[in-house]
């Protein structure tokens, strides 16, 4: 018997966002519904309108999720032993494994452009985006001092285009280069980001 909108409301809003996310991972995004969600989740049709107003809302939600789990690897990363330069190529490295690694938040995480999504969920899906960004800003200068804020974060896009487009062909790329697998894949992100971030100004 499905739930009514009576259980408890934290518990409401986890049970809908795993609920979200194991059918995106099942199906195509864009087929999900906020109906279909709540049939999964158990409760009423009616229960996904006390947290979100529609699908987007949910879905910048579970995204959001997303982000504020990268934040803690990169956190982790950043609090952590070695040199600058060091942990920028440990943060780059498991950024693409946590992308290989968690593909479906991966997705939801930039099916859109924040800017995109309106309300609370959207406002807060951008501060969630921009935080990490900013971290892999900070740490590309952090890794080489002598670069202005604007360029390392001009270098920081660049980092980020080589994770996402090392995710994007990971595939291919064990297939054409037997062996390379995502460690390997990861590790040599890892080091391209650092030898590009330690070029001089």
């Amino acid at each position: 018997m499905n739930r009514g909108v009576g259980q408890h409301h934290g518990d409401l809003r986890h049970s809908l966002l795993t609920a979200a996310l194991q059918l995106v991972a099942e199906s195509d995004v864009e087929q999900v519904t906020l109906r279909a969600v709540a049939r999964r989740a158990g409760v009423s049709a009616a229960a996904p309108y006390h947290h979100f107003r529609e699908k987007d809302a949910l879905l910048a939600a579970v995204a959001r999720d997303g982000f504020e789990a990268l934040a803690r690897v990169q956190l982790e990363v950043l609090g952590g032993p070695g040199a600058a330069p060091d942990r920028l190529e440990e943060l780059l490295r498991r950024y693409v494994l946590f992308a290989l690694q968690h593909h479906t938040h991966y997705r939801l995480m930039f099916r859109t452009v924040p800017t995109e999504v309106g309300g609370d969920e959207g406002e807060a899906l951008r501060q969630a985006a921009l935080s990490t960004f900013g971290r892999l800003a900070e740490a590309v200068r952090d890794a080489n001092p002598g670069l202005t804020v604007d360029e390392a974060a001009r270098r920081a896009v660049l980092a980020w285009a080589m994770a996402h487009g090392a995710v994007d062909v990971s595939r291919w790329a064990a297939g054409l280069r037997p062996g390379l697998g995502d460690e390997a894949l990861a590790a040599d992100v890892g080091r391209a980001v650092r030898a590009m971030a330690l070029e001089p100004p």
